[in-house]
């Protein structure tokens, strides 16, 4: 059985990148002798399990800085990887692409850097850029999530082609199996991620705001599912809005599969995005989209006039025009509901593994 590792920056945080790599655990870890690795542990527990067939890795079980975790978990993280004689290793994520990246130099096996984010999203922020550049560099492949990054990387890294590759994030099997027909009479908007700026919730109470202007006969709402370091400053946002009867702030759940049902519209206001799993999502459960169209992840999700709208980067008047229209208009709504699976086959689980099964096929040939 090939031996594999997983790395993450800190796998007692949640996030995309990590539920992706737990993910891929699951569904793998009967084909192959899986490693989880955590280059810290901020939180006591890690906050995902696995079967018992995975080992797991914490290198420095505490919060650590990157040069930190660099100088003092080289020597661990190395040694681990050499006694399991690891074949190939992921490094799931950014962080992990520039921690890992340098600390394994010199171990004789394979790596592949996967980014979890979009090159462009951060080309001119120096420390984000490094980091992908280094992660990518010190890897024997680059797997992006979509079609816009993996022409980024080509042409601001000129590599060869071959050496970048795109794959996709598959719907989650839960997701699937808990999907309802689509509400025709529901005029509730819909909202789901991490409370931070990159997710645009900033103009999301603006775009309510206009929607109030906009309809102010209408007895529309707005659903939002997350927490994050900028909770509170939202919900203050939202009460100075006047906003608090029509934007309800409803924290994390762990059934959010259950929670697209009964909803009108996906609706998201996103500074950037790498593949936006949340629209994948919303296509499944039968929602049209609303969506900037941000350097990353909408466009090979959502196909603007069918399944959803695609505006212009941060126009909130424009957002808000289509929110309003698709709120007003019923047969508008129901039939982009009813296309909101055009563009689905190729998130599925199957086709996706087997690109992944390739890949390592092709990295691990004697």
């Amino acid at each position: 059985m090939r031996r594999i590792a997983f790395i993450n920056f800190d796998m007692s945080d949640t996030g995309g990148a990590q539920q992706v790599l737990c993910n891929m655990v699951h569904a793998m870890d009967t084909e192959y002798e899986i490693h989880v690795i955590s280059l810290i542990q901020e939180r006591e527990e890690w906050a995902y399990s696995f079967s018992d067939r995975v080992s797991r890795k914490t290198i420095l079980p505490y919060k650590a800085r990157i040069r930190e975790t660099i100088v003092r978990g080289k020597k661990d993280l190395k040694g681990y990887l050499r006694e399991k004689r690891i074949e190939l290793v992921f490094y799931i994520g950014a962080y992990a692409g520039l921690c890992a990246g340098v600390m394994a130099r010199g171990v004789l096996c394979r790596k592949v850097f996967c980014d979890h984010g979009a090159l462009m999203n951060q080309w001119h922020e120096r420390p984000a850029r490094l980091m992908r550049m280094i992660g990518s560099r010190f890897s024997d492949r680059t797997v992006v999530l979509t079609k816009q990054s993996e022409e980024a990387y080509y042409k601001k890294f000129h590599y060869k082609k071959g050496r970048v590759q795109t794959i996709y994030n598959w719907v989650d099997e839960q997701i699937l199996q808990d999907v309802m027909p689509y509400d025709e009479n529901s005029l509730t908007l819909l909202t789901a991620g991490r409370f931070s700026h990159e997710k645009g919730y900033d103009m999301l109470v603006q775009v309510a705001q206009k929607l109030l202007e906009k309809l102010p006969g209408l007895d529309w709402d707005w659903d939002i599912y997350g927490q994050g370091d900028l909770f509170e400053s939202i919900r203050q946002q939202i009460e100075d809005a006047g906003l608090s009867g029509r934007v309800h702030l409803l924290g994390v759940t762990g059934q959010m599969s259950k929670h697209y049902r009964g909803h009108a519209v996906y609706v998201l206001t996103s500074y950037r995005e790498g593949l936006p799993l949340t629209l994948i999502e919303a296509g499944a459960n039968h929602l049209p989209i609303v969506s900037f169209d941000i350097v990353s992840g909408p466009s090979e999700i959502v196909k603007d006039g069918e399944n959803g709208r695609l505006i212009p980067p941060y126009d909130i008047d424009q957002m808000a025009d289509a929110i309003a229209l698709l709120l007003t208009q019923d047969k508008r709504r129901t039939e982009m509901s009813a296309r909101s699976s055009i563009l689905l086959p190729k998130f599925q689980k199957e086709r996706i593994l087997e690109q992944w099964r390739a890949l390592i096929d092709e990295l691990l040939l004697p």
